[in-house]
């Protein structure tokens, strides 16, 4: 039997079908929605996937309480099989030391780089709406660091002016005589050298310590540095799959 992986993030859900014996995912699909149309979005998309399919179980990382609760009566109502919310009280393959208010999108991202690459210190890089970084030390999540991400920040800075929409590329060079160049170092070249910076710190702290990284623009990142070890874009979903097999 297969389980059915759901993470529902800020602006987006994604569904896979995972494994029950190991972290492989397959029929990867995701779905942007809108706040204001989130439940109608996500009762068509969720009830479309799982059509004709049938789960052993059902993993689900949500943050917001009211979409928890909308997750709840929707699987009542669709299936038999009770979803399983991942958060710190779940039974996890590692340590938390860190105060309330926790991203449970975190907790799995932890998970997912822990069943991954099996060591026991990891810092992981999450570059989604927020640039959030993961400090596990001896299988202990023990702290992090929460940024504004690369879109969050470029619509922060085009906002309400006249500055030129851009595509997100690094320039050839940081400093550059056009504007669109100009706003492009200015994202992406703070992004890198902060993500850097937090690297090495965290580095001197711990060393040996693997650095991963996930989430939509981790690739644009993680493509100019060699201080991030490996990129893999499921590891939140690969999280929830390698907690369910616990």
């Amino acid at each position: 039997m297969k389980n059915l992986i759901i993470d529902v993030g800020n602006s987006a859900i994604k569904i896979c079908t995972g494994n029950s014996f190991s972290l492989a995912l397959q029929d990867i699909v995701s779905c942007p929605y809108s706040k204001k149309e989130f439940e109608k979005e996500a009762r068509l998309f969720i009830t479309n996937y799982i059509k004709g399919k049938s789960f052993s179980r059902i993993g689900i990382s949500v943050l917001n309480k009211d979409k928890k609760e909308f997750l709840k009566d929707l699987f009542s109502n669709i299936t038999k099989t009770k979803p399983d919310f991942i958060s710190r009280d779940t039974d996890l393959p590692f340590k938390i030391r860190y105060k309330e208010g926790l991203g449970n999108d975190r907790i799995c991202s932890i998970a997912g780089a822990l069943g991954t690459l099996n060591k026991s210190s990891i810092l992981v890089i999450d570059f989604g709406t927020a640039t959030t970084y993961t400090l596990m030390v001896n299988k202990i999540l023990t702290g992090g660091v929460i940024s504004p991400g690369i879109n969050t920040s470029l619509r922060s800075l085009t906002y309400n002016t006249d500055l030129p929409d851009i595509s997100l590329k690094f320039p050839v060079k940081i400093f550059t005589n056009n504007t669109k160049d100009n706003i492009r170092s200015g994202i992406l070249y703070q992004t890198l050298f902060a993500t850097e910076a937090f690297i090495k710190e965290s580095r001197k702290n711990h060393p040996g310590i693997l650095v991963a990284a996930t989430g939509g623009l981790s690739d644009i990142i993680a493509k100019k540095t060699d201080l991030i070890d490996c990129t893999d874009k499921d590891l939140v979903l690969k999280g929830i799959n390698f907690i369910l097999q616990r």
